[in-house]
């Protein structure tokens, strides 16, 4: 992982904190070249498309990949 990747899964990691919807919520970003790769589980299919939004939103990010995002089993 380049310096600059390192940066911005830190950015990411800080944005999710940020946002109380979704702090707390197991997602790990994982950075390569600028494009982000989402894995975890939320609870919502909204907090899944916030945590992308939220991502597109960090300065820096070329490509957000939410397919390896889980909603929890039995919370919709």
């Amino acid at each position: 992982m380049s310096v600059q990747d390192e940066a911005l899964a830190g950015m990411v990691s800080n944005a999710f904190m940020q946002d109380k919807r979704v702090s707390g919520q197991a997602i790990a970003a994982r950075v390569v070249d600028g494009d982000v790769f989402l894995k975890g589980i939320v609870d919502t299919e909204e907090q899944k498309a916030l945590a992308v939004m939220i991502v597109h939103g960090v300065a820096g990010v070329r490509h957000v990949n939410g397919d390896e995002l889980r909603v929890r089993e039995g919370m919709e």
